[in-house]
């Protein structure tokens, strides 16, 4: 070994953001026997807007989640289109769980934290340099250095930015969405909402849709919309809220303390996600469902890939394309099937959701595509398969009608 200095390393690892997506990344590290470094700029617990629900397929890659509280368990869903054609279904087992993102991003941290990662909260990136031995990264606090470092610091990353792996979205990259949490009287949150068990969602004109997660006595109530946006969102939110109101009898808006607005990354699948020393994951990589905006599943199934990827790299040299090519087979080649079938389905909403109301077996196979039982690519084909069988249902009907 002679006299050769040797540069000491700070971390295996580094992660930029304390989400689901860099929890679990931090997480799986430390259970790779990596020296893990967290860095999150807010203070935890902290608001995040978000609707809130963790699918069945998130869960199996999280483990238990009982010591989030509380919690409420949906067993379905239903949804209207533009028109006000409704399709409701609900199955025997759970679909997802929902949660307040406070706790749920807690406790996700706090498992990190337990299995070895270092959790560092109010610090915040400000540049990043990478050079042919390590990853620089400066914060507010100091300067660490790693061998790899993990983005999974949402849309607006300082990771993509300052590494270059991204410096903006595409122009239709992204979609809007606004959210807000109303707390209601137990009485009027009893007459707020259709089914506590049920999520409801409402295909809007332009391409979007507005939804309403019950919690208790708390609505999480929003709207998202994916370009082109030919309206102004703010007026979409305050629309929605207004017919809201009017459905249900309260005035919603009088409720109303805050409402939040931040972007979606959708439309794009093609995108840059790793790079040399440097892997991004959740909604830093883009790895959001372009047809429903939900980002969680995809966060953390993301966030376990570069964990993995980030050992065997540092174990075994291995190269970092691998995880590329791991979250194409996990889920980011559902994800294109995923965005054709959203462009068909709001070019033919209203025509989809008559073959709802003739063949309800078309949405149960939605709503378990939901849940995670199927993909993308599996509920378009059982669709196409059952679709003979729903045409002959629609003439059965159309001859009873007659003899009647």
């Amino acid at each position: 070994m002679g006299n050769e200095q040797v540069k000491r390393m700070d971390h295996d690892v580094i992660v930029v953001g304390g989400g689901p997506g860099g929890a679990m990344a931090a997480r799986t590290c430390a259970e790779k026997g990596l020296q893990v470094l967290l860095l999150e700029k807010e203070e935890v617990p902290r608001y995040k807007a978000c609707g809130g629900a963790v699918s069945w397929k998130a869960l199996q890659l999280i483990g238990p989640i009982d010591d989030v509280k509380p919690q409420y368990t949906c067993y379905g869903a239903t949804v209207h289109s533009p028109a006000m054609q409704r399709s409701s279904h609900k199955i025997k087992e759970p679909v997802s769980i929902l949660i307040f993102r406070n706790s749920f991003d807690h406790f996700l941290l706090k498992q990190a934290q337990h299995t070895g990662a270092v959790i560092n909260t109010c610090e915040k990136v400000i540049s990043v340099e990478i050079t042919d031995e390590l990853v620089h990264v400066t914060t507010t606090r100091g300067e660490h250095t790693a061998k790899i470092l993990i983005g999974a610091d949402g849309v607006n990353s300082t990771v993509a930015r300052e590494t270059g792996l991204r410096k903006k979205w595409e122009p239709e990259g992204y979609g809007i969405c606004i959210e807000t949490e109303i707390e209601l009287s137990p009485e009027d949150a009893e007459r707020a909402v259709l089914d506590k068990e049920l999520i409801e969602a409402y295909f809007l004109k332009s391409r979007g849709y507005g939804w309403v997660f019950p919690k208790g006595n708390i609505m999480s109530i929003g709207i998202g919309l994916w370009k082109p946006i030919t309206i102004k969102p703010a007026q979409v939110f305050d629309d929605f809220i207004s017919f809201l109101s009017k459905e249900r009898g309260i005035d919603l808006a009088a409720h109303i303390d805050n409402r939040f607005i931040h972007r979606v990354p959708v439309g794009g699948i093609n995108r840059k996600t790793y790079g040399k020393k440097v892997l991004l994951v959740g909604d830093a990589a883009g790895f959001v469902d372009p047809f429903l905006g939900e980002g969680i599943y995809y966060a953390v199934a993301s966030g376990v890939a570069a964990g993995e990827v980030a050992a065997e790299a540092i174990y075994n040299g291995t190269d970092l394309s691998t995880y590329r090519k791991r979250c194409d087979v996990l889920f980011n080649n559902d994800l294109r099937i995923a965005f054709k079938f959203g462009n068909a389905f709001h070019e033919h909403i209203e025509k989809i959701f008559y073959l709802f109301d003739k063949d309800p077996e078309l949405f149960r196979m939605y709503v378990l595509t939901g849940k995670g039982v199927y993909g993308y690519r599996e509920y378009v084909k059982r669709s196409m398969l059952r679709i003979p069988f729903t045409l002959l249902r629609i003439v059965a009907g159309m001859f009873r009608t007659a003899k009647e």
